[in-house]
């Protein structure tokens, strides 16, 4: 599982197939909250819009940081 959080437009996706897949479909499930689907309907990613008022995103990216300095370290 891949994030990626761009701070200009507050959006945060969040990956779960490895690799560029091609997203057959995206499910709307609120004004917010966007479900991509690949090949055999398994999905691809999610993504988050106005993430910092849904997620503590702060949080999340010093979490994400501390885990990327100690995967480095080994």
């Amino acid at each position: 599982m891949k994030t990626t959080y761009d701070k200009k437009t507050d959006a945060l996706y969040i990956y779960f197939q490895d690799g560029k897949k091609k997203v057959s479909k995206t499910l709307k499930l609120n004004n917010y909250l966007f479900v991509d689907i690949g090949a055999q309907e398994k999905i691809y990613g999610i993504e988050i819009l106005d993430t910092s008022s849904h997620l503590p995103i702060q949080s999340f990216l010093k979490q994400k940081k501390s885990a990327a300095k100690t995967k480095r370290k080994k």
